[in-house]
């Protein structure tokens, strides 16, 4: 199959990024020809995002180009702003090539892709079957900013009066985000549901078990991420609990949390690299998990069970969703994350018990194999049904 994936790098790299390189590497692991049309932020100049953020030529006509040239089957585009613009859409649908975007975050619903604000869940521009602009625009909801958040609903805006969505298919990563995407008036039967993989499932599941030690948390140091509420009742716990905290965040943010939380029991250890990271994984007790918001899918979470490791998480978003679903339970989920300490403390009887087993096959659709025939039976329909 002639794939055309497309994809537009953010200034700082990030899980898309990432889901990116993967998808094509698999794709063309599996003998199919994926041509890719990329650009980075990185090089935008401030005039881009007047001239090319709605709508660049320059996209359509290089798009277009690539289809003729290709004989491209389908096109998947996995994020279009803002080099690249909704402009991608048009070329496509001129050139009738069946187009499908996967939906990494909740941008084409959200100002700020998070459906949160003021360290809260936020579904204010939400309604039933549609969207609201104006509370975005009061509340200067991309980058507290009401002129760039004005730019990103005049791009939201353009392509819904030009129709650029209307025959697109869409990928919602988890059934708690296409649930969110049809409430707001998407087509229910235009929006597919295929997660995201990884390639970090450890071959032997009893290996290195008797070598795991201290509680991980994995990821971003963001407010979002409630690093801050972890760490708050990690206090609470005597000095013999000790927790590794691997990732970082904005410089100040970082520099805070580190004078505020540092001691015996409560590690900074950085950014690790890949494959320290999932040393690291591998040989914690388990991985502790409270994101305040809905998360589009949280990659640590699948990486943790794929390397054996239990993952303790508040039942909230996409994370209590995807925990619940692998262990066929909401027993082991947190319902608030004031409980931690409790669980925390009982966490060597609880494993003893049972409480965070789970099938292995429910890991199946995260693995490689699985997430490639998933994407081609994805691709087949779109083509079929257009």
């Amino acid at each position: 199959m002639n794939i055309l994936a497309i994809h537009n790098r953010y200034r700082i790299p990030g899980g898309e990024d990432s889901v990116f390189e993967n998808e094509t590497g698999l794709l063309r692991a599996h003998g199919e020809n994926v041509i890719c049309y990329s650009k980075d932020n990185k090089d935008m100049e401030p005039r881009d995002l007047i001239s090319d953020a709605v709508f660049s030529d320059k996209t359509y006509r290089g798009v277009r180009n690539l289809i003729r040239a290709n004989e491209i089957d389908i096109v998947h585009v996995h994020n279009e702003r803002f080099l690249i613009s909704p402009s991608v859409f048009k070329a496509a649908l001129d050139e009738n090539v069946p187009v499908v975007r996967t939906l990494h975050n909740f941008r084409m619903l959200c100002i700020n892709a998070m459906l949160y604000r003021d360290n809260r869940v936020c579904r204010e521009c939400l309604k039933d079957k549609g969207t609201r602009k104006l509370p975005a625009l009061i509340h200067g909801c991309y980058r507290n900013d009401r002129l760039l958040t004005l730019l990103n609903l005049r791009i939201n805006s353009n392509a819904e009066r030009h129709h650029y969505y209307d025959r697109v298919k869409f990928i919602a990563l988890t059934e708690f985000n296409r649930d969110i995407f049809v409430g707001a008036g998407f087509n229910p039967d235009n929006i597919y549901v295929k997660p995201n993989f990884t390639y970090g499932f450890t071959r032997d599941e009893k290996a290195g078990e008797t070598q795991r030690r201290d509680f991980l948390y994995l990821g971003r140091l963001d407010p979002a991420k409630g690093i801050e509420d972890i760490l708050r009742e990690w206090q609470k716990l005597p000095k013999e609990f000790a927790i590794n905290v691997a990732g970082e965040g904005e410089e100040e943010y970082s520099e805070k949390l580190r004078a505020e939380f540092s001691s015996d029991n409560i590690r900074f250890l950085g950014n690790l690299p890949g494959e320290k990271a999932m040393k690291m994984l591998k040989g914690s007790k388990a991985m502790i998990f409270a994101s305040r918001w809905y998360e589009g899918f949280p990659m640590t979470l699948i990486e943790s069970f794929a390397s054996g490791t239990p993952v303790i998480a508040t039942d909230a978003g996409n994370g209590g969703s995807i925990v619940k679903g692998i262990y066929d339970s909401a027993e082991a989920l947190l319902t608030d994350i004031s409980a931690l300490p409790d669980r925390i403390k009982t966490f060597d009887d609880d494993k003893k018990r049972g409480l965070y087993n789970y099938d292995k096959e429910k890991l199946t659709p995260y693995t490689p194999e699985d997430n490639y025939k998933q994407l081609m039976e994805i691709y087949d329909k779109c083509i079929r049904s257009w």
